[in-house]
């Protein structure tokens, strides 16, 4: 049992490391099974036993975290949603508010300690 659970642990740690190896693709399913050599269905449940979420949140997280790194080195936040694979600003912008209470833009003022513009 302890190998089957090391096993599932480097199964889930190989698709991190995919993941993490560009966040600007959106990985289908079927393609992170292709790369690691596993089927989706396993695929995604050993991950979400390992990890304790889904794997589609998992990149989602990774992918909103990057945009935080990013979020003050760049100026244009559709360029940004494009480069993280979101399919327009719009979808950026709404997830990233469901994720931080706020957009990417009021996140990046209130970081450089700006008030919000109002308009």
């Amino acid at each position: 049992m302890r190998g089957s659970t090391h096993a599932r642990r480097r199964l889930a740690d190989r698709v991190k490391m995919l993941l993490a190896s560009d966040l600007s693709r959106r990985w289908t399913l079927a393609e992170i099974g292709e790369e690691i050599g596993s089927s989706p269905v396993y695929l995604t449940q050993v991950f979400k036993q390992v990890e304790g979420m889904p794997l589609y949140r998992y990149q989602l997280q990774l992918r909103l975290a990057r945009a935080l790194d990013l979020l003050g080195k760049m100026d244009d936040l559709s360029a940004l949603a494009a480069e993280l694979g979101f399919s327009s600003h719009s979808h950026f912008t709404n997830v990233f508010r469901q994720a931080y209470g706020r957009s990417p833009a009021e996140f990046r003022q209130s970081s450089r300690g700006m008030a919000p513009l109002i308009t």
